[in-house]
């Protein structure tokens, strides 16, 4: 069974603004995050599809980091561990991980279609568990 990880919050905006401090740059990188880790996730299934360890940690890594730029840390960790258990040759747990990946970037991808996610982010308490 994989370990549960959750997030309180769908973007960390204290940790996306000590990456990027400015409000309308963050606006506009949203927008770019969005297009990117679609493309970034039509790969990832076709990599777990194929079962290729290498194209699984490839993607995985990719998206774990785009998604920390953005703050949304409950995907980087979760894109984490199907990069971890790629790289360790062990696919065998590659599908369950990439559901995970979907819910938690369907999260993101509507709560950045919100007209107000600046606020709601600011507003938010995040607390990561795992």
């Amino acid at each position: 069974m994989l370990n549960d990880i959750k997030s309180t919050c769908v973007i960390n905006w204290q940790d996306l603004f000590k990456r990027i401090p400015d409000e309308e740059i963050i606006v506009e990188f949203a927008l770019s995050f969005v297009k990117n880790s679609r493309k970034l996730m039509e790969s990832l299934h076709q990599a777990v599809a194929s079962g290729d360890p290498e194209q699984i940690e490839l993607f995985a890594h990719a998206l774990k980091g785009s998604a920390s730029n953005m703050g949304a840390i409950g995907l980087a960790k979760i894109a984490w561990q199907l990069e971890k258990s790629a790289s360790e040759q062990q696919i065998d747990t590659a599908q369950e991980w990439l559901t995970k990946i979907d819910a938690e970037f369907q999260a993101v991808n509507a709560f950045l279609q919100q007209p107000d996610w600046v606020q709601q982010a600011k507003d938010s308490a995040c607390v990561e568990n795992r």
